[in-house]
């Protein structure tokens, strides 16, 4: 766990301690936002624990054959599940087969870690095969569940697994770290834009984000004024798998929202487009922005792949134009 990201050190002090008293539980249940490291953290953690030479420091060594294999992938007590390409969920096969390899005798006389990541994405009856593991473990089996969304697990799973949550990083911590990976671009705009979260962060601003959503930000202005196709501008976001540009408008939605009640602009979250949001909500009447944000989070709560995404885009969008 040396390698970590620096504003997880807290957490890494505390599961230091835990695991030197042995009293680190079979079931590990990480989460917290995107872009917090979650999954970094899992690893570093099962590394921690497969290490052989630990120091005292409860640091891994990086040397032993166990961090050796670990480092090369190829740890015979180490289990990483995730959803099988092709695929969005975990299959409860893969969780028998995960529960077959726990059972057996450690390889190297020592833990046996299996990482679950996103946990979420297991399918019911994979939750259900787990709960048996969870509740009978073998020896020295640490089960370790990387989450981003705990409510979409059975509360028998949560129940059974002490929860580790990490929060947003330290603003000093997240904001130096990013200026080592960011070549002269604003890591303050970015932090605020990610909710705090580093690694989101950088990624926003490794894909220029703050350009592209000015960018979908403007053509709805022209959608309003009637200058733009609502259909036009539909065939380019409905070309968004993830449907971000979507995302995106809820959470404009939501800081127009936020500025009609309040009449300021200060508390919005998009703040790369703070003076545009308050321009445009002084034009814009309350109910209908409320009409509108219901039905974008209907249409996303049943987008589970029936809906055709090029529709539902037109569906928001003329909404949209009919705003005013």
């Amino acid at each position: 766990m040396s390698m970590l990201y620096p504003w997880l050190e807290p957490y890494r002090q505390m599961l230091a301690d835990v695991i030197t008293r042995n009293r680190l539980p079979h079931g590990l249940l990480v989460t917290g936002q995107p872009g917090m490291g979650k999954a970094a953290f899992g690893g570093a953690l099962a590394q921690l624990l497969l290490c052989e030479a630990r120091d005292e420091r409860a640091a891994p060594c990086g040397h032993c054959k166990g961090c050796v294999q670990f480092q090369a992938g190829s740890h015979p007590d180490y289990f990483v599940l995730a959803p099988e390409e092709d695929s969005q969920v975990i299959k409860v096969d893969q969780v028998r087969e995960l529960g077959e390899k726990l059972a057996l005798s450690s390889h190297r006389a020592g833990f046996k870690v299996a990482v679950i990541n996103p946990a979420e994405a297991m399918n019911i009856n994979a939750a259900n095969s787990l709960l048996k593991t969870l509740e009978e473990p073998s020896d020295n089996t640490v089960l370790i569940l990387v989450c981003t969304r705990p409510a979409r697990l059975p509360a028998t799973i949560r129940s059974r697994c002490q929860q580790l949550r990490i929060t947003a990083a330290d603003p000093e911590i997240a904001r130096a770290w990013l200026v080592t990976q960011l070549d002269g671009q604003d890591p303050e705009r970015y932090l605020q834009l990610a909710n705090g979260a580093p690694l989101e962060a950088l990624r926003l601003a490794t894909a220029q984000v703050i350009e592209t959503r000015r960018t979908q930000f403007q053509a709805l202005v022209r959608v309003l004024e009637g200058t733009a196709d609502p259909l036009a501008v539909a065939a380019d976001w409905g070309k968004d798998e993830d449907l971000q540009p979507v995302h995106w408008l809820r959470d404009w939605l939501m800081d127009l929202v936020r500025i009609r009640a309040t009449g300021q602009n200060c508390a919005v979250r998009s703040v790369d487009l703070a003076e545009g949001l308050a321009k445009l909500a002084s034009r814009l009447d309350s109910r209908k922005l409320y009409r509108q944000l219901d039905n974008i989070n209907r249409l996303l709560r049943v987008n589970d792949g029936s809906l055709n995404r090029q529709l539902m885009v037109e569906d928001i969008l003329l909404g949209w134009a009919a705003q005013q």
